[in-house]
């Protein structure tokens, strides 16, 4: 149990880092993955609900320190986020298209939500070119780069649980 969140909250800092100093040089389209989100939903995916809520409140609040400018709002989108993927633990499968799915439906929501609360209430109503150029890019990117984080989140988790490496390979 203590392995299994010492492992989460250093897969928190790693996404974090990359996301703000690998990635912003690595830009597509002038976005980056969202790493944090990519987690929340691994996370909820593998674990469950309940593990999916307290990651994405964990990367939402440490996203909302960083770079938000209203706290809390990151870590609600991020909860909502892995509580409502966490519905997808009891379908499990080991079809890494599913899960990829996943990951991309969660960014479109979270860019959506995100957008209505940050750009819609101040009176920004250029919903389509935000959609075009942030929220669908930054969500295929994500969904490129999920294939190669989720396949090593899968790793650690295995090894984190089971009490020797033999077990987990």
């Amino acid at each position: 149990m203590i392995k299994k969140w010492v492992s989460t909250i250093l897969f928190m800092l790693v996404c974090y880092l990359l996301q703000t100093t690998l990635f912003k040089h690595l830009q597509l389209a002038g976005v980056v993955p969202n790493m944090l989100l990519i987690l929340t939903v691994s996370s909820s995916y593998v674990r469950g609900q309940k593990d999916g809520l307290i990651t994405g409140f964990l990367c939402g609040l440490m996203s909302d320190m960083l770079f938000g400018s209203v706290i809390g709002l990151h870590a609600l989108l991020y909860m909502i986020t892995g509580y409502i993927t966490g519905y997808t633990y009891n379908v499990y499968l080991r079809n890494y298209f599913f899960i990829l799915l996943i990951i991309g439906i969660s960014d479109l929501f979270y860019g959506f939500i995100y957008y209505v609360f940050e750009f819609l209430t101040r009176g920004r109503f250029s919903i389509l070119y935000y959609l075009r150029h942030i929220i669908l890019p930054e969500a295929v990117y994500t969904m490129l780069v999920a294939t190669l984080f989720f396949k090593l989140f899968l790793l650690v988790n295995r090894l984190a649980v089971h009490k020797n490496v033999e077990e987990a390979l």
